[in-house]
């Protein structure tokens, strides 16, 4: 009897290094929505669900005073580059097969850990619908400790640094303001599966405006 095994969808990521002096990546950077749409313009809309769902696409923005360079995940395919506008990277598009990490990850290792979430509780109002409220500070952190240990890594070490809010338009017009918080530090690996699940699939809240992708890489000591 033979047994057909399946093998397991590759996770892709690729990273642009965008062109600051470009107009459309200055109409993007001000505003997520406009990037949300640039991204999922980067794959096929012909699968009757969202690209960004029937991808797992997750993105982050990673910003220094003089460089925008934007990190895109997926799953199955990579980004198309030649839908991107003439000029919109400064260079060639790098791509990286994330399956060697993937497989690679096992109970007791440590690894560095960064990412770009939304730490949110929501609060009851009586009589009334209920509002999420940002958290900050000690509040954030222990937010987010709660979330590692849920996916598959114990922190030892957290460095958290608010982000400027994520500006989205909303109904062509009204500008909402998502809280973004980046935590990154060193953590151990306790549930593999747990962990690359939420590596392929994001954390948290806020995933179509650049937050939830879980990036890490081996820690040497």
């Amino acid at each position: 009897m033979t047994t057909t095994t399946t093998p397991a969808t590759t996770t892709h990521l690729a990273q642009l290094h965008l062109d600051l002096t470009n107009r459309n990546v200055l109409s993007d950077l001000r505003d997520h929505t406009n990037l949300h749409r640039r991204i999922c313009g980067l794959f096929p809309d012909n699968t009757g669900t969202a690209p960004r769902t029937a991808y797992n696409v997750l993105y982050r923005l990673e910003r220094t005073e003089n460089t925008a360079t934007l990190l895109v995940q997926s799953t199955g395919i990579t980004i198309n580059r030649t839908a991107l506008p003439a000029g919109y990277t400064t260079n060639p598009v790098e791509y990286r097969d994330l399956t060697p990490l993937l497989d690679w990850l096992t109970p007791g290792t440590a690894v560095r850990y960064r990412i770009d979430a939304n730490p949110i509780k929501a609060v009851s109002i009586p009589g009334r619908r209920g509002r999420r409220t940002a958290l900050r500070g000690d509040d954030a952190v222990t937010w987010w400790q709660q979330r590692a240990h849920r996916n598959g890594i114990e922190p030892t070490l957290i460095l958290d640094s608010p982000n400027p809010p994520v500006l989205a338009s909303r109904n062509g017009a009204q500008r909402a303001k998502i809280a973004s918080v980046r935590f990154e530090g060193i953590a151990t690996i306790t549930e593999p599966t747990a962990l690359r699940h939420a590596i392929t699939t994001g954390i948290g809240q806020g995933r179509a405006y650049g937050l939830g992708l879980l990036s890490i890489a081996p820690h040497q000591q």
